[in-house]
């Protein structure tokens, strides 16, 4: 009786999806693309977003492989750093120390030529392991870069280190986000201890970096972000900032809402 009922269950299923039984055996259903990772002519499986921020297409075996974590796309290698990459985002790394400095130093130029962002002191610039950043953080979280002010000796010092062998649109945004907590650290010393702000104008900082650079994908990884500090703060300062474009005007909008100056009781 079981065996008559499931006969008669297949046969109306037949009958009431035909094509959907056989569909995708059929030729010409779907049509051949080039696999952006091996190359081959398959169906597409998914759409992935690679290291130039382009659209493009994954069989399925590629689409099961480990992603990059800068894309989304199969990694071919691991970083000096740590990371999985993909051959996009591999064949332009910062890994060795004396183009790091390089880098940082030209994004510390156009942080003062675009946004009129600059500090005088003398800033040491370092490249450095997952182990090393994360050890300088809380310990927790994967950080891609640190920030550190901490006197030496009783002499000031300013410190910046980024994680080697980032793709290097990923090693300059993140190079923006440390030098804006550098500027906040001296001109705004009392916001540093707002992790929403301190963290939310930093990516803000970056993002606006990005923008000016033309770099897509670290802008959008920025407004992607879902964290409360990081991706809430950015939104928060964002907002907060609407049509102004420079540090000074930033600076302004920063000290009227945070204000050091106590509110005056009663009164208009």
């Amino acid at each position: 009786m079981l065996k008559r009922l499931m006969i008669l269950l297949l046969a109306a299923a037949a009958m009431l999806f035909p094509a959907g039984l056989y569909a995708q055996a059929k030729p010409g259903v779907f049509t051949p693309v080039k696999c952006a990772n091996c190359g081959e002519m398959k169906p597409s499986a998914v759409k992935a977003e690679n290291g130039a921020g382009q659209k493009v297409d994954l069989c399925f075996d590629c689409s099961m492989l480990p992603r990059c974590a800068y894309c989304q796309m199969p990694s071919v290698e691991e970083s000096p750093g740590g990371d999985r990459l993909c051959r996009e985002c591999a064949k332009d790394t910062i890994k060795d120390k004396a183009e790091a400095e390089k880098v940082m130093k030209d994004v510390r130029q156009v942080l003062s030529v675009k946004f009129r962002m600059t500090t005088k002191h003398k800033i040491s610039y370092e490249i450095g392991t997952r182990k090393e950043i994360n050890l300088e953080a809380d310990g927790e979280h994967l950080e891609l870069g640190w920030f550190d002010s901490n006197p030496i000796n009783g002499k000031p010092f300013y410190r910046i280190r980024i994680l080697t062998g980032l793709p290097r649109d990923v090693f300059r945004a993140v190079a923006a986000h440390e030098l804006a907590h550098d500027w906040m650290s001296e001109n705004l010393p009392h916001l540093m201890d707002k992790d929403e702000i301190r963290e939310g104008f930093a990516e803000f900082v970056a993002w606006s970096f990005s923008q000016a650079e033309g770099l897509k994908r670290m802008m959008k990884y920025t407004e992607n972000r879902t964290d409360d500090v990081y991706g809430g703060g950015f939104r928060k300062v964002r907002d907060m900032m609407g049509k102004a474009k420079t540090t000074p005007e930033w600076k302004a909008v920063l000290d009227k809402e945070y204000s050091l100056k106590p509110k005056k009781k009663g009164g208009r």
